[in-house]
């Protein structure tokens, strides 16, 4: 009878040294596409902000309600630049000596960074832009009808809501995906070279 070689079987299942090269890879590629969204989304909500103050100071807006609108308006804007900025070190980080449990550490680092500014950051943004929004458009909806005020809100209401219940939450999934993906591939490699170095 042939003895069966537990140690053999399991040395044959280990994960190459390439596995986790090409996992690294796909992490660093995920992190090249994070740094790219975000510096475009936050090109966009820069020039959003640009176009918001230089409207308010060319038509200056007499009513109260307007300028604190733009305010909590900007203020939403600068919020998530900068929360979204902050993410950036953590992407740009890389040291080539590094090892892949370290490298898992700053990944899981990353998760949690997101987590924050997809939850708390985004809600305060959507909070502060949707009031913001509601006094800003005030001066100008006096000018229309009852119909077009109805129209005015209600298409503004209609479009915050499609971004926070459809947008929001599709963008956040797809994101979470793809780094929960290299994360836990990245634990298996660990685990099982941990549980490996174990039986030697």
């Amino acid at each position: 009878m042939t003895e069966i070689n537990f140690k053999d079987i399991w040395q044959s299942q280990r994960p190459e040294p390439s596995d986790a090269s090409a996992i690294i890879a796909k992490a660093r590629q995920l992190k090249r596409k994070t740094i790219l969204r975000i510096v475009l989304g936050n090109a966009l909500l820069l020039a959003t902000m640009v176009l918001i103050i230089a409207v308010v100071v060319y038509y200056e807006p007499q009513m109260l309600t307007t300028k604190i609108g733009t305010l909590l308006v900007v203020t939403a804007l600068v919020m998530q630049i900068v929360a979204s900025s902050k993410i950036i070190p953590l992407l740009t980080t890389s040291n080539p000596g590094q090892s892949n449990s370290e490298y898992l550490q700053q990944l899981l680092l990353l998760k949690k960074k997101q987590f924050f500014l997809e939850t708390t950051i985004m809600s305060l943004y959507f909070i502060f832009l949707s009031i913001g929004l509601g006094l800003y458009m005030i001066e100008y909806a006096m000018k229309l009808s009852t119909g077009g005020i109805a129209l005015y809100y209600g298409l503004t209401a209609l479009w915050i809501a499609f971004a926070w219940f459809y947008l929001r939450p599709k963008t956040i999934r797809k994101q979470r995906q793809k780094l929960n993906d290299v994360i836990s591939q990245l634990e298996n490699v660990e685990s099982q070279f941990s549980e490996e170095n174990k039986t030697l």
